[in-house]
């Protein structure tokens, strides 16, 4: 079969879309074997466990299970992991069916939630749905845990939190969309909603008695708190006397087959791993994907995830035309990466290692400093809305830019500094909690092009432009100028180059 990744630019694109970044000779080994071996590899590389891991740093660093150990688990599979392809979509589903440390699940619950994710990163959406559902951290956190059938007389009534949210965030989206992703409009240029109030009210009905056992098991129903009679949510009729399991199986379905759930779930996951603005004929390839793998199986994520990935328009460059006009826009190609995502490039380009046996710690404090973490948003929206835009030229030209929802002056400032300490982590007088060798770096510098060409090896996987590597002659031969020895133009170099927009964005 003919590969689609002709050469080694677009294989480094295609590592920094699909995994958390490259390490040395990842891209020539993509290259190498192309990328249907590849794909295949990380379909069957085996998941490790952040509930097992997170407790296994929280007892060897004599530490009750808390944030910082689940966190230290979230970072050692991320920097050190092989199965990259399903860390990054488990990372991408956990901003899509949304559960929060700020919401009551505790960590080792939130360790077992995102097991659940990567365990459903390469399934079927519909079983990542029921999963979801089921899960009890989730049943914690949108409060479906507990909720039971209506008693007037003590004015009690289902709660709709999750009825609500698994609707508009999880499967079906607010608002009606055509086959390419875009709204619906009425007669009057109206957006269309896909379920009303009356929606809400009935699915919570739907949803009535379920209970807890433990975080590590699925909920389970309990009849007597169950309602039982007729339901009628999106035009579909749940018939009196089902149980609970047979209203959940149904639901699932119906959410499942719900002609807008492709085109909402396939939009999300494209934001999350390639472009921000995707053009229409984009998302309806891969939404097609979603409702037919090509052997008539519906909601294959791994097919979903090749789509995504593979597509043409990735791969050629091709993002939506200003004022989301047909056509493309070259221009608007790529995303502003998390700063996590960033982070996380930096670190596995220059090969950071931890310092204690026992954990990554919490690298390096990550909610308080990146203005995100794993299943740490503030709400079930995530960090940032699909449609967010700050003020100015994305706006103005109807696009999105949702993770400049995160930046603020304040979190761009501490993102700087955590970049900074990983750069000096290289001191290997003071060893701190981790660190790199830098020995390469300091016996390149002298040699200005020689050191530039390694960076971009390094760092960029061989995609600086030539703008870049100008700056950074002029700035060399600044520091060479000022008698910098080799250990400070390292430093100062790579932390201009982290800085610098190149880096910051993901092509």
């Amino acid at each position: 079969m003919t590969s689609l990744i002709r050469d080694k630019d677009q294989a480094a694109r295609f590592i920094y879309r699909a995994t958390f970044g490259p390490k040395p000779g990842d891209v020539q080994r993509l290259v190498n074997m192309g990328e249907t071996a590849w794909f295949e590899e990380q379909f069957n590389l085996p998941r490790v466990s952040q509930r097992q891991l997170t407790e296994q740093f929280s007892y060897s660093s004599g530490d009750n299970i808390n944030e910082v150990s689940r966190m230290s688990a979230w970072w050692s599979c991320v920097i050190e992991g092989d199965d990259q392809l399903r860390q990054r979509m488990a990372y991408a589903l956990s901003q899509v069916v949304v559960v929060s440390r700020f919401g009551g699940p505790d960590p080792q619950a939130l360790a077992e939630y995102y097991d659940l994710l990567l365990d459903h990163a390469f399934g079927n959406f519909r079983d990542l749905l029921k999963a979801v559902t089921l899960s009890p951290a989730m049943g914690r956190y949108l409060t479906l845990e507990g909720s039971r059938k209506a008693n007037p007389r003590k004015n009690s009534f289902p709660d709709e939190n999750y009825a609500r949210e698994v609707m508009q965030l999880f499967s079906v989206g607010l608002w009606r969309l055509e086959n390419d992703g875009m709204a619906s409009l009425d007669a009057n240029g109206n957006r269309i909603p896909n379920y009303s109030q009356e929606d809400v009210e009935q699915l919570a009905r739907v949803f009535t008695g379920w209970r807890r056992r433990s975080y590590f098991q699925p909920m389970y129903a309990v009849a007597n708190r169950h309602d039982h009679d007729e339901k009628v949510v999106l035009g579909q009729v749940f018939p009196a006397g089902q149980t609970s399991e047979q209203d959940l199986e149904q639901a699932i379905d119906m959410l499942f087959e719900h002609r807008n759930t492709p085109m909402f779930i396939s939009t999300l996951l494209i934001q999350r791993l390639t472009i921000s603005n995707p053009r229409r004929e984009y998302v309806r390839r891969v939404a097609n994907t979603f409702k037919n793998n090509g052997q008539g199986v519906r909601g294959d994520l791994k097919a979903v995830l090749k789509a995504i990935l593979l597509d043409d328009d990735v791969l050629a460059g091709r993002a939506m035309a200003d004022y989301q006009q047909t056509g493309n826009g070259a221009r608007n190609f790529g995303k502003v990466k998390e700063p996590v995502i960033a982070m996380a490039n930096l670190v596995r380009a220059l090969q950071l290692k931890s310092n204690d046996p026992s954990r990554w710690w919490d690298f390096p404090a990550t909610q308080g400093n990146f203005g995100q973490a794993p299943l740490q948003a503030t709400s079930v929206f995530n960090f940032y809305e699909p449609d967010y835009a700050p003020k100015g030229e994305l706006t103005d030209k109807q696009l999105y830019g949702p993770e400049f929802a995160i930046l603020s002056m304040d979190v761009v400032r501490r993102i700087s500094n955590r970049m900074w300490a990983v750069v000096v982590a290289g001191n290997e007088v003071e060893p701190k909690r981790w660190s790199w060798n830098r020995t390469e770096f300091k016996q390149a510098v002298a040699d200005h092009e020689g050191y530039i060409a390694l960076v971009n090896e390094r760092v960029f996987a061989g995609l600086m432009s030539p703008k870049l590597a100008d700056f950074l002659r002029t700035m060399l031969a600044e520091l060479t100028a000022k008698r910098y020895g080799p250990d400070r133009q390292v430093l100062d170099t790579l932390f201009a180059v982290q800085c610098s927009p190149e880096f910051r964005c993901q092509e």
